[in-house]
């Protein structure tokens, strides 16, 4: 699997990432927060340090909240081939 290689805070509960072989964009996690595991998401300061775990790479917050990079990079690979066969996400 590739790298995860930057990641960026964005507002409305979305991050910005990139990986190693050029996959990138915006990644919504205003779901994600609902659950009871992410709650902290709630809060715009711990949102905002949002970092990539150097053992792991995965998408990491202080507090322990954790998401796979694996499942986030299928799901940005999914859009971008939807995008380029003129897919309209919209109505789906």
């Amino acid at each position: 699997m590739y790298k995860l290689i930057e990641v960026k805070p964005l507002p409305n509960c979305k991050v910005f990432l990139k990986y190693s072989n050029g996959v990138q964009g915006e990644y919504d996690l205003s779901n994600a927060i609902n659950h009871d595991d992410c709650k902290l998401l709630r809060s715009e300061k711990i949102f905002e340090k949002v970092y990539i775990d150097e053992k792991t790479n995965d998408l990491c917050w202080p507090g322990g909240v954790r998401l796979c990079k694996d499942a986030i990079y299928r799901q940005l690979e999914l859009k971008s081939l939807m995008r380029n066969l003129h897919i309209d996400l919209e109505k789906l």
